[in-house]
């Protein structure tokens, strides 16, 4: 069975103005992409994070980013009980995924 979840993951997005020209990438942090378990978590980090920013050509913002989990089923003993998770479509681990699996 297939269950379909969100993880939400804050994004700097670069103004035309800036030196380097426009640009929007997910914020990396500790070597992971920036991202929460619930919305409310990110907007306040991405709010926090304008706010930090003073006028410069640097803004941020929250995108969901779909993640489909797969619940464990008819495990042999030998088999761990951890779900397996099917690659997010950026192609990269996502730290907090772990925290998105279901109790």
């Amino acid at each position: 069975m297939q269950i379909d979840t969100c993880v939400y993951v804050v994004w700097a997005h670069r103004s035309a103005r800036s030196l380097f020209g426009p640009a929007s990438n997910p914020v990396v942090q500790n070597g992971g992409f920036l991202c929460f378990n619930t919305e409310e978590k990110a907007r306040a980090e991405s709010d926090e994070l304008n706010a930090r920013s003073g006028g410069s050509h640097v803004r941020y913002s929250v995108r969901p980013i779909p993640v489909q989990m797969n619940r464990p089923s008819g495990f042999a003993k030998s088999e761990s009980t951890v779900p397996h998770y099917a690659v997010p479509p950026a192609k990269a681990p996502l730290p907090g995924l772990a925290a998105a699996r279901l109790a």
